[in-house]
Order: structure tokens, then C-alpha cells, then sequence
């Protein structure tokens, strides 16, 4: 059995410990997803609002080894014709017109379990629950994820990588030979191009042919670098994280600008319901008030004192008040259904919605200034105008891309083989290199064209945003 050299053992450990700490690294990413979205949120003038979070207890666990089962590659199907759907017909008893009157009347009724809802419960229960909600906030996070995968391409990155190969070839020493290497080091990625790394390579040889088990060991320390002086330099090595960057400020903005309309329209909402039980108790009045006529109506035909037809007419109009009746509550039914499932409650669950009275000042505000404030603060309008530097930037993306390739590098090695016991490294066995990597542009098609879409793209966006102003304009 052969021996391994002890850095070569740690470095095997190290690995070992990196896979355990997995669980680590993604609850650092939880947390600095959570102080991204709440740094962006403290610049917003409703920065006491509470960020979204990223609840992970929401999410299902993963599995790095599905199984292959047939629901995977052929998902069932069900579309049945026409003749196979199945219908029931009402009875007779059931189309009768006391049987539905009943049953509106009972649409009407209010259940004694259910619980009040006033329009701060309204919003409160919406943001937790509501589709829409919930799925903004998750367009916000996800935005912020994006972010942290940039901004670890510029932070140290450690990898160890260990190979073993057995076999012909491998050594010019031995005929047949197990060799086990390890390359552990740490890559730095330069903030305006290029990237330094430094890694420690151990290597164990040892003859599969020989009693004897003869062997060698190897260790070296390299450190390599490469910057590039025209193209991808300066700021067109930056420019994802650059984007990645803006992208979470328009994330903020957009999402500021739905929390605040998605409560307006929750309000609304509210305040319809409010309408149509005022519309509902308005539709009992009349009836109630029909059915006096009718009773007197029908007294006066009794007494001989009205025409008959009369008391027919004030039973018609008590029919219509009826249906009236009926289809305000059919229709305040609805839309409840409809409030409840958007703000995410079991539409099942029975609330009663609580009368209110919202006592609005008239702003006192001319044209003129209104649409200067939409200019000025509306953040959809800012975002457009910042995204319309991001057009013009790609524009000079595009012209770095035409530019040679010309790279600095560098290499320098400390070490080589050592002994058959343990790892020595021999300052003596350095060697170094540096030299100048240069490509011409001599294909250069694809950036040509790059660049032309870049310009196209401006001028698109360049008019699109200036129709924005219009419209928020017209809006105002």
C-alpha cells in the first residue's frame, strides 16, 4: 500500500471538509441575499417597510440523483372527447322558482363563524399570501442571487483538484506506474482584467512493477498571471458585475413600484365590496318597500276598490326587485371569491367585510407641476433612464471587442522532485517567464456586427424611452 505525503493527505482532508461545509456556503448566500435586498430597500422612501426575505423553509430540497421514471420522460396526458365528459341535468324541483329564491336568499346569509376583515387585515393577509405578492418578492431575490454570483467571480477562489492514474505511459521512469496528484490552490480575478493564480502541486509515483515498490515524490509551488492591456481591459472586464449591480437597483425600484400599486388595487378592491353591500342593502330596501305595495295592492283588490290587474303589476314589481336582489348578491359573492383569492385566502373561508369611509383631501396641484413630479420621482421613468445608459455602454463593449488581444504573462515555479521520504522543496528549482501575448484582429466579423447591434439597439431604446416621457405626460 503506498504512502502518501502528508501534504498531500491534507490536501485530501481539506476536500473532504470543503464538501461538509456545502451546507455553510449556501446559508452565507441566504444571508448576503438578505442584506442586499435590505441595503437596496434603506434608499427608498419607504424604507421602513419590511424587505423580502428569502425563506429557504419554502423551497423544496433538491435531489443530485433523480430517478429515471417514466413520468420524466413521457408526462401523462388527459383530454377526453366530448361524449366522455360527464353532465347532470337539474331536476324539476330544482329549476323551481321558490327552490332558487332559497337559494339566493341563502347566498345572502352571513355564517356565524365568520370572521371580520377590515382593510389593514386586507393588506396585511395579502402580503403574506397573495400569488402576485409573493412572486414579486421572489423577482426581487432572485435578482439579488444574480448579483452574488458576479461579485464571486472578483473574491479569492479556492479549488483542489486530485487525479489518480494507473497504467502505461505515465511516468518516463517506470513502465507501469500509479501516479496520484493534487493541485490545490487559490484563483484572484483583477478587478479591470485578468486574473492571478497560485496553486501547490504534490505528486506521488510509484512503480507497479517492482517488488520493491519503488516511488517518488513531487511538490512545487506555482504561481501564475495574466492581464490583458486592449481587449476585455478596464471596464469591459467589469461589465457584468457593472450590470449585475444596476440590475439590483431596478429590482428595487420595480418592486417599490408594485408594492405600492398592488396596495392601491388591494384598497380598490376593498372599497368595491364596500360599494356593493351598500348596493345590497339599497336592493332589500326596494324590496321591502314592493312588498307593502303589493300587500296594499292586494288589500284594495279584496275590498273591490282596485282593478285586479294592479295587484298583478305590484307582484311583477316585487318579482324584479327580487331579481334585483338576487343578482346583487350573486354578484358581491363573486367578487368576494374573487378578493379572497387574491390576496390568497381559501375563497372556502368566511369573512365579513367591514364598512369603511376613507376621507381623501383634494390634492391642490396644477398640470404643469404633477407632470414634473412624474419626471422627477416616478422610479419606472428612472429606471428607464439609467437603462438607456446601459444601451449606450454596450456600444462600448462592442468597440472593445474589435481591439487586439494583447495579455501580459507570467509564470514563476518554486520546487520539483524531492525524496522517497517526505516532500522537500528545493529553492534552488525556481524557474520564471514572462512575455506578451498578441493577437491580431484579423477576424473580427462577429464583434463587427456585435457593435452594429449595439448602435441599432440605442436608437430603439432611445425612442422608446422618449415615448415613455410622453406617456407618463398624457398619463399625468
Amino acid at each position: 500500500m503506498p504512502t502518501f505525503p502528508p501534504n498531500l493527505r491534507r490536501s485530501v482532508l481539506a476536500l473532504a471538509a470543503g464538501l461538509a461545509g456545502c451546507a455553510g456556503q449556501i446559508r452565507q448566500v441566504d444571508i448576503r441575499t438578505d442584506d442586499l435586498v435590505e441595503s437596496r430597500n434603506a434608499v427608498l422612501a419607504s424604507r421602513d417597510a419590511t424587505p423580502p426575505a428569502l425563506e429557504v423553509r419554502d423551497y423544496p430540497e433538491g435531489d443530485p440523483f433523480p430517478a429515471d421514471t417514466d413520468e420524466i420522460n413521457d408526462p401523462p396526458t388527459r383530454d377526453p372527447s366530448a361524449e366522455n365528459l360527464r353532465f347532470d341535468g337539474r331536476s324539476e324541483v330544482e329549476n323551481e322558482a321558490d327552490a332558487i329564491i332559497a337559494r339566493i336568499r341563502r347566498l345572502g346569509e352571513t355564517p356565524e363563524d365568520a370572521e371580520p376583515m377590515t382593510i389593514e387585515d386586507a393588506i396585511s393577509f395579502a402580503r403574506v399570501h397573495a400569488t402576485e405578492y409573493t412572486g414579486a418578492e421572489e423577482t426581487y431575490l432572485l435578482t439579488a442571487l444574480s448579483l452574488i454570483v458576479q461579485e464571486h467571480f472578483f473574491e479569492p477562489g479556492f479549488f483542489n483538484e486530485t487525479t489518480i492514474d494507473a497504467g502505461d505511459g505515465i511516468s518516463s521512469r517506470y513502465e507501469t506506474a500509479l501516479r496520484v496528484a493534487n493541485d490545490f490552490g487559490v484563483r484572484q480575478r483583477l478587478p479591470y482584467g485578468g486574473e492571478v493564480t497560485a496553486k501547490f502541486l504534490a505528486g506521488l509515483t510509484r512503480n507497479l512493477d517492482d517488488a520493491a515498490n519503488e516511488g517518488r515524490q513531487d511538490a512545487a509551488v506555482v504561481i501564475e498571471g495574466r492581464i490583458p492591456l486592449l481587449r476585455g481591459a478596464g471596464m469591459a472586464a467589469r461589465e457584468n458585475l457593472v450590470q449585475a449591480q444596476r440590475n439590483l437597483v431596478y429590482a428595487s425600484r420595480s418592486f417599490e413600484s408594485f408594492r405600492r400599486t398592488f396596495y392601491v388595487s388591494i384598497v380598490t378592491d376593498y372599497l368595491d365590496l364596500v360599494l356593493q353591500l351598500q348596493a345590497i342593502a339599497n336592493a332589500e330596501g326596494a324590496l321591502a318597500l314592493n312588498r307593502q305595495i303589493e300587500e296594499r295592492e292586494a288589500a284594495l283588490v279584496a275590498a273591490g276598490r282596485q282593478e285586479p290587474f294592479q295587484a298583478d303589476l305590484a307582484r311583477q314589481e316585487t318579482l324584479f326587485a327580487l331579481d334585483d336582489l338576487a343578482g346583487q348578491q350573486e354578484a358581491y359573492r363573486l367578487a368576494l371569491d374573487r378578493f379572497k383569492v387574491r390576496i390568497g385566502m381559501d375563497p372556502e373561508r368566511a369573512i365579513v367585510i367591514t364598512p369603511v369611509e376613507l376621507q381623501l383631501p383634494t390634492p391642490d396641484v396644477n398640470p404643469d407641476e404633477a407632470i414634473r413630479y412624474a419626471l422627477e420621482y416616478r422610479l419606472d421613468l428612472q429606471t428607464g433612464r439609467d437603462q438607456l445608459e446601459d444601451s449606450r455602454r454596450q456600444i462600448d463593449l462592442a468597440e472593445n471587442g474589435l481591439l487586439p488581444d494583447l495579455d501580459l504573462r507570467g509564470n514563476l515555479r518554486v520546487g520539483g522532485e524531492g525524496v522517497v521520504q517526505g516532500i522537500d522543496l528545493n529553492l534552488g528549482d525556481t524557474r520564471a517567464s514572462g512575455g506578451i501575448f498578441l493577437s491580431l484582429p484579423l477576424d473580427r466579423v462577429d464583434e463587427s456586427v456585435a457593435l452594429r447591434q449595439a448602435q441599432v439597439r440605442f436608437a430603439q431604446d432611445e425612442r422608446v424611452y422618449g415615448k415613455s416621457l410622453d406617456d407618463a405626460a398624457v398619463a399625468v
